[in-house]
């Protein structure tokens, strides 16, 4: 079991400058301070609980900052003091954890270990030699800072990259411990905690290192491992149970990592792209690029607002090419797997000299180190200051949309000189207010406000790569609708669209709100159009044929699929209409239904089809959408227009 011990540093004379530290190995401690500086270390206690010893290392810094903030001298008194305040934060901690544990028996005769430290150690500065351990030492230390660069992981996490990466492990916490006092690495708690007091009562305030998730997300238990109370979080525990008495190590990203893996023998990773942009295009890609490649500081977020069918993976490829020029790697940030397995073969064509990895769940890519990383926003919680690029695909899709904990994640993953690249069809509002400029004046067209093409954070492209307009959806409303569907009565615009649309060779995508509702759908249809049923299928996030179902409707296997909201993105089906069965459902917002229009027209020899939106009753979220689409065609015509001009 390990121990966490709680020390004071003050100069040799006992002069404050202060500071309390915490260490599993206070020997190392020792060691470090003796070839740096002369100083006195003060125990004041130690635990098992790295929670419970972080939290007192913060009362003790606050009261040495407010009693010992001059340069009087600190007395074996007010070390006893100090001592005294650890034992009594122990002991209200206890209290605190015992009352939301009600009737259950502590693991002893309290619920936290605390053994209280009453002595001091002298360290002078001696001119220590290079001795094969000391020796040892330093190299394993090298060697595993490395590997760890950029990353953010639990205690076990951490012995499993070393292991899967050969790297040494002999001694680790000793090794971890003097990267920490370096300032290359920093311990924390799974689960820190603190005693939140008010005027109604004092209660014990946890919250995840690792995601940010707080008190109902937190689980209090007997903990097997520490054998004291403890806690974890729900949140995050599919990526390892983050605990009060588990070490979260994150480690920031380094130059000389960087600059170790070139001389490794990585190429310099260049674009080999026969494609071409078209004007627009080009406009927008040179944007972003310039955003990528200017050193200036502060200009820390940009956004890419194109909508569906522009080509925004093409208009990547100048923004990767110019960071990776410079030696940086690239994180792809999506918060969906599929869209992850399928950038990662696009990005390894166009880049062939890189090194690209697509890491999900059940990646066996996840501990690997690539120029190019493609992530879904989970698994972004394991990397720290990383990346000078980091790309958020799809900003406004679930799950990452109004999540704290992956808006967290993706922010920590960018280093602190680091560039954030948003990438969305349909931004959310409060992205749109922070980075997207207004148009100055009164320039209104047919009563919509057009915001500026182009900002310094943030450009715009309003219309499709082949030039065509967005498809606009029209809505039909039909009381009863369910009820008619239930009965087997017919519903003629369905019914119509779905006849034309197959008669014509082409594909449908009909959408539904709830999983249920796929197998009613499609017997109903079955019952309208029996010779077609086996063109038909369905599909759902939980099917387990789900892959094959969306692969052989790409190859025209299937001709209509009735799919819940997971194909609303990265799919594209060539000559396709669409149809929204149950537009009013909440699950259909505005952005979800934008997306689901711009499955139709997107390639150059089909550009046009139909979007069919059917409710039961009249909703906001279809109007608001078609509204959206309608603009963003103005905005494309105009744009057109003042460039003909020009």
């Amino acid at each position: 079991m390990r121990e966490y011990l709680l020390y004071i540093k003050t100069g040799a004379e006992k002069m404050l400058s202060a500071q309390a530290y915490v260490t599993p190995c206070f020997a190392v401690d020792q060691s470090f301070w003796q070839e740096r500086e002369g100083c006195q270390l003060h125990v004041i206690g130690k635990s098992p609980s790295l929670a419970l010893a972080f939290s007192l290392r913060e009362i003790v810094n606050a009261r040495l900052k407010e009693q010992y903030g001059t340069s009087h001298p600190m007395s074996e008194e007010g070390l006893a003091e100090l001592r005294e305040l650890a034992v009594q934060q122990v002991r209200e901690t206890a209290v605190l954890y015992g009352r939301d544990m009600a009737g259950v028996e502590p693991p002893g005769p309290e619920w936290f270990t605390w053994e209280t430290g009453d002595w001091s150690v002298s360290v002078t500065p001696e001119i220590v030699g290079d001795d094969g351990q000391k020796l040892k030492l330093r190299l394993a230390t090298a060697t595993i800072q490395k590997v760890l660069d950029g990353r953010a992981l639990l205690w076990e996490e951490t012995e499993t990259l070393l292991l899967k990466r050969e790297a040494p492990i002999h001694d680790l916490t000793a090794v971890l411990q003097r990267m920490v006092l370096s300032e290359r690495a920093q311990w924390r708690p799974g689960i820190r905690f603190a005693i939140k007091k008010s005027w109604w009562k004092h209660r014990l305030e946890m919250s995840c290192e690792r995601c940010g998730s707080r008190a109902k997300d937190i689980e209090y238990t007997v903990c097997h491992s520490c054998g004291q109370g403890c806690a974890y979080c729900t949140v995050c525990l599919g990526m390892g149970r983050s605990k009060c008495c588990t070490p979260y190590l994150l480690v920031p990203a380094t130059r000389e990592a960087a600059s170790d893996e070139r001389e490794a023998g990585w190429k310099t990773a260049k674009l080999n792209w026969s494609g071409s942009f078209s004007r627009d295009q080009a406009v927008a890609a040179e944007q972003a690029r310039r955003y990528v490649a200017n050193p200036r500081p502060g200009l820390s977020q940009f956004l890419i607002w194109a909508v569906c069918g522009a080509g925004k993976t093409e208009l990547l490829f100048p923004s990767i090419e110019v960071a990776l020029s410079t030696g940086g790697r690239v994180l792809i940030a999506t918060p969906r797997k599929d869209v992850v397995l399928e950038l990662a073969p696009r990005l390894q064509r166009v880049f062939p000299d890189a090194r690209v990895i697509a890491v999900h769940g059940s990646s066996l890519e996840k501990w690997e180190e690539a120029d190019i990383t493609i992530a879904t926003t989970h698994q972004v919680m394991r990397y720290y200051q990383r990346f000078p690029l980091v790309v958020l695909d799809e900003v406004d899709a679930f799950p990452y949309h109004n999540n704290p904990m992956l808006e967290r994640a993706v922010a920590r993953a960018v280093k602190p000189e680091g560039k954030l690249l948003f990438l969305s069809a349909t931004p959310p509002q409060y992205l749109q207010k922070r980075l997207v400029a207004e148009r100055k004046g009164k320039l209104v067209l047919k009563r919509a406000k057009l915001p500026l093409l182009r900002s310094s954070t943030h450009v715009l492209l309003p219309g499709r790569y082949h030039g065509s307009a967005l498809p606009v959806p029209r809505i039909e409303t039909i009381p009863g609708l369910y009820k008619r569907m239930r009965a087997n009565r017919p519903i003629s615009s369905l019914l119509q669209i779905v006849r034309s649309t197959l008669a014509e060779g082409r594909q449908l995508f009909l959408f539904v709100p709830r999983i249920d509702d796929v197998e009613r759908v499609l017997a109903y249809l079955t019952t309208f159009f029996p010779d077609l049923a086996s063109q038909m299928a369905g599909v759902h996030a939980a099917d387990p044929q789900r892959d094959e179902k969306v692969r052989s409707f790409r190859e025209k296997r299937y001709r209509l699929m009735v799919t819940t909201t997971i194909l609303e993105r990265g799919v594209t089906i060539p000559r396709s209409d669409v149809v929204v069965l149950g537009a009013e459902a909440p699950v259909f917002d505005e952005a979800s239904l934008v997306q689901i229009a711009g499955r139709v027209g997107r390639s150059s020899d089909d550009p046009t089809g139909v979007v069919l939106f059917l409710q039961a009753e009249s909703a906001a979220s279809p109007k608001a959408a078609v509204k959206q689409i309608k603009r963003m065609n103005q905005l494309a015509k105009l744009q057109g227009a003042q460039e003909e001009r020009a």
